[in-house]
């Protein structure tokens, strides 16, 4: 009995400290330090690994329709814990929380609401220490630089903020405003890599959790700095100047440090709220701006927005949408968006040589691995399924939940995914859920000539609707060499 007692107390002393070291926060309430946010991370982890084995027990004496309820609310009440967790963890368990809300095939819809949370809002800091950043940063005071500045943030991000504020100009501006601590919160969570591809694995079945740890990693340090990203949305702002309905807020440079950026407020619907008032014809609209942004951007410029998800956008009265968030941009080389195109005309074209060859390029299978042209096909028809075939094509939910099987991890462990590759999927992934929640139905196979074919000037997607366009948006020929 003695005995029992002192591995219980032992038991509960170590309950006790582990406890303490996953409440050790910042003054922002930021878990910085490896070992407090594995300990938070670990007592999910045995929480949902319990709750996983009371499920299986449950179900061996279940039906069939009973089984599949207890697997929902399983999932609803682990994704519900998980996204309160990466809610106030911030960083990359929150980043990574917006990444697998995409999913679609494993995940029942009350789960995917519980995740959709941080798309859109997460638990704010407070108001002191956002003046302490901005203050910091800008030197000064708050009034020294705006005549008004809101106590209460309009959003809140993986890493940031967002607060209303009128210069005193007159204009009225919007300041992401990096939460204290969330840097080395960040540094800490990558060194933890396996954990974080474990939790991915406990909430999304399907998910590949290292291919998107290891791309976090080399995302997430660009995404901390605001200078850098300031000089990504001017960039995207000079190439869409003067477009009738995409739209990319000013930022103003005097403004702007490292942990703030400042930037021009605008009107607009968030997502969700837009599903919910938009006409069929409006959904249209913003399919088509969301097209040619996202692809002009990448094949006629060289650059990609790489954070696709619905808090990023911003929809305008007048059918014009505005982009946020630019602090994951990727640029492209000419050389590999030629092997790309070639690879998708190939698809187009049935040819089976062609196709080899780019794939071989562009280093999909490594030197000395086999070679299984099949699987590679089929791999490669499904990412390319809404343009190979000359007719419409509806994004609903059956084309997305074909991605559980496609990109298994057993399958992708078969490729070599470059990182240009990798990075694309997330165009794949982010844009195509955003497509069947518009209930996207076009032919695409038409607009994507505008990239298949760049011997001649193909019309963008928004100009096929009528939409009057500059000169300079519908050539895009010129366009591509106006730019270089």
């Amino acid at each position: 009995m003695t005995a029992l007692l002192i591995i219980l107390g032992v038991l509960l002393a170590v309950g006790l400290a582990w406890r303490l070291v996953a409440s050790r926060r910042n003054h922002a309430g930021i878990s910085t330090s490896v070992s407090a946010r594995t300990a938070q991370v670990s007592a999910l982890a045995t929480r949902t690994a319990a709750r996983k084995a009371t499920l299986r027990l449950r179900q061996l004496v279940s039906s069939r329709e009973r089984k599949r309820k207890l697997e929902e609310a399983y999932h609803v009440q682990t994704s519900a814990e998980a996204a309160a967790l990466m809610g106030s963890m911030k960083g990359v368990f929150m980043k990574l929380g917006q990444i697998v809300s995409f999913a679609r095939e494993s995940l029942p819809p009350q789960a995917r609401e519980a995740l959709a949370v941080l798309q859109k809002d997460a638990p704010p800091m407070a108001f002191a220490l956002v003046r302490e950043v901005v203050e910091a940063e800008l030197g000064g005071t708050l009034s020294d630089h705006f005549a008004s500045f809101d106590e209460e943030p309009i959003a809140s991000a993986s890493i940031g903020q967002v607060h209303r504020a009128r210069l005193p100009s007159g204009e009225e501006v919007v300041l992401k405003v990096q939460y204290p601590g969330v840097d080395e919160a960040i540094r800490a969570d990558l060194r933890f890599g396996d954990g974080l591809a474990a939790l991915i694995s406990s909430v999304h079945k399907n998910a590949d959790g290292r291919a998107i740890v290891a791309e976090l990693k080399e995302r997430l340090e660009d995404e901390l700095d605001y200078l850098r990203e300031a000089e990504n949305q001017q960039r995207f702002a000079a190439i869409w100047a003067g477009h009738p309905l995409i739209r990319i807020p000013k930022v103003y440079p005097e403004l702007t440090r490292r942990r703030v950026l400042c930037q021009e407020y605008v009107e607009g619907l968030g997502f969700y709220d837009f599903l919910e008032v938009a006409t069929d014809e409006e959904k249209r609209l913003a399919v088509h701006a969301l097209n040619d942004f996202v692809f002009d951007s990448m094949h006629l410029h060289g650059v990609f927005n790489g954070d696709p998800h619905p808090g990023n956008y911003l929809f305008n009265a007048d059918g014009g949408v505005t982009f946020l968030d630019f602090g994951c941009v990727k640029r492209f080389d000419q050389a590999f968006l030629d092997e790309l195109h070639g690879l998708n005309g190939a698809l187009v074209h049935g040819d089976h040589a062609a196709f080899e060859r780019h794939v071989r390029a562009l280093d999909i299978v490594l030197p000395g691995r086999p070679y299984d042209h099949d699987f590679l096909w089929g791999f490669f028809r499904y990412h390319g399924a809404p343009f190979i075939e000359d007719r419409e094509f509806l994004f609903d939910a059956a084309f997305l939940e074909q991605a559980a099987e496609v990109m298994k991890p057993s399958n992708l462990r078969r490729l070599n995914l470059p990182p240009d590759l990798i990075f694309f999927n997330r165009i794949t992934f982010g844009l195509n859920a955003i497509y069947e929640r518009l209930g996207a139905r076009e032919n695409f196979h038409r607009l994507y000539w505008r990239y298949l074919d760049r011997n001649a000037d193909h019309p963008p997607a928004l100009a096929t609707l009528g939409v009057a366009l500059p000169e300079r948006f519908l050539a895009s020929r010129r366009w591509l060499a106006a730019d270089a």
